[in-house]
């Protein structure tokens, strides 16, 4: 399942860190038609791109050796394509009826330049879609409270106002309870800014 966090640990240990979540991707156009599939990651600085090349050993010009490559069946044809720093990503999660989906807007370097048109992704993975898309905005959020220079990752559902912004911020508060109980009881709520 985590083919990036491999690909990291066996070819790119100079640039290692460790993966909070990963999972399956397809890129779809505005219509939702799938364009390509992906294999996302999340670290604490940036986003990975991985997908599969299967046809790997041709652009070496050798003969793939079935007998022995020495390297894991999961990550053999699988390809590390592209890294991007979180802090030029803003990120909008949204359901449209039994899709889960994630857009990923770049924002450019310089504010006179134009921003790209924004890349939609469908979660992947069938019936564990739906926990994807619950832990990335979870760890999403945990980035953002963790560290302030990440604030403009933050983004809000447009299709659902029961959906739970991504500005969402977790605080402890200490329960008053009678004189007979022990002081040392918390409770873990959440609060919403909301906009995105």
């Amino acid at each position: 399942m985590f083919r990036v966090q491999k690909v990291l640990l066996t070819e790119y240990q100079e640039i290692y860190e460790p993966v909070m979540v990963e999972s399956p991707f397809t890129l779809v156009d505005a219509h939702g038609v799938g364009l390509r599939q992906y294999h996302i990651a999340l670290t604490g600085t940036k986003l990975l791109f991985g997908c599969d090349n299967f046809y790997k050993h041709e652009e070496y010009g050798s003969e793939p050796n079935w007998y022995c490559l020495g390297q894991d069946p999961e990550i053999e044809c699988f390809d590390l394509i592209s890294m991007v720093p979180l802090e030029y990503i803003r990120f909008n999660f949204y359901r449209k009826r039994e899709r889960y989906l994630m857009m990923l807007s770049v924002q450019p370097l310089e504010q006179h330049l134009p921003a790209e048109r924004p890349m939609i992704f469908e979660f992947g993975g069938h019936i564990h879609k739906q926990y994807f898309w619950h832990t990335w905005r979870e760890r999403i959020a945990s980035i953002r409270t963790h560290e302030s220079r990440f604030n403009q990752i933050t983004g809000a559902s447009p299709f659902s106002s029961s959906d739970i912004q991504m500005d969402e911020v977790q605080h402890h508060v200490q329960v008053h309870v009678p004189h007979y109980r022990p002081q040392s009881i918390y409770s873990v709520c959440c609060s919403s800014a909301g906009g995105a």
